[in-house]
């Protein structure tokens, strides 16, 4: 039980361990944000005894922060791994690159296949292409449409929406660009290297390896596995992510955190 002192050994102080949980399917269910009640009272533990405790997701950064403060995160691994907030403060945050997107931009509009963009760290997306909105979600971030919008002449991007079907899916060059399907009508262009915002913030901090926990259930989980860390997969995880897990719990619904 990492959430506890030994005491086995009364002069030994507690070592401090540094978690990093995925949000969506680990801390909470589905894509609701909804975490258990037995989830939140883990967390509430291991930072009573001293732990730290951070998200490690896909999102966006703004939209992670408000996960975040709403159940008393101040550390965070965003964009894939490309943005690190540490103490409540963003101290790095890299855009995709650009050149490769805009190529894929001009593919999909020679394709005719709806986009949008999101080109700064706010909830928004952006189309030039109003047939984006028929598959748009509505839980999602709100789309603004500009016929004017010039995607040529972006100096930074963080996240890249395409109109596919996964049927459709191989029809479209993606230039090798890293993708995460959000539903079956929306393929996202977002960072999955976890792992490396998570050792970024690790040197930032000076923590050892045999002092780090990780926790998911997705394909986007599965590069922080095999990092040298503890790595715990969800019941309901994927099975990929179990093959490489140290430790499977129950599913997030079921007090897995806990």
């Amino acid at each position: 039980d990492i959430s506890t002192k030994n005491t086995s050994d009364k002069d030994e102080p507690m070592r401090k361990k540094y978690l990093f949980f995925d949000i969506d399917g680990t801390l909470a269910t589905g894509l609701t944000t909804v975490m258990p009640e037995s989830g939140a009272r883990c967390l509430e533990r291991l930072r009573a005894n001293g732990h730290f405790t951070a998200i490690a997701t896909g999102r966006l950064q703004a939209s992670a922060a408000v996960v975040a403060q709403r159940y008393g995160f101040t550390h965070i691994v965003a964009d894939g791994g490309y943005s690190l907030t540490l103490d409540g403060e963003v101290i790095e945050m890299q855009s995709l690159p650009v050149t490769d997107c805009v190529a894929l931009l001009d593919r999909l509009e020679r394709q005719r296949v709806p986009w949008a963009v999101t080109l700064e760290n706010e909830r928004v997306c952006l189309t030039a292409d109003e047939r984006y909105l028929a598959v748009a979600p509505s839980n999602y971030f709100p789309v603004t449409v500009d016929p004017a919008f010039d995607y040529r002449g972006m100096d930074k991007l963080y996240k890249v929406y395409i109109a596919c079907t996964p049927e459709n899916q191989g029809e479209i060059d993606l230039g090798g660009l890293p993708t995460v399907r959000y539903n079956q009508d929306v393929l996202f262009i977002e960072p999955v290297c976890k792992q490396r915002g998570i050792r970024r913030m690790l040197d930032v901090l000076g923590v050892p390896d045999e002092d780090v926990a990780v926790f998911g259930d997705g394909t986007n989980d599965v590069c922080m596995f095999g990092q040298g860390w503890l790595s715990v997969a969800m019941g309901n995880a994927c099975a990929a992510l179990k093959e490489k897990a140290d430790y499977i719990t129950t599913s997030v619904d079921q007090d897995g955190l806990w």
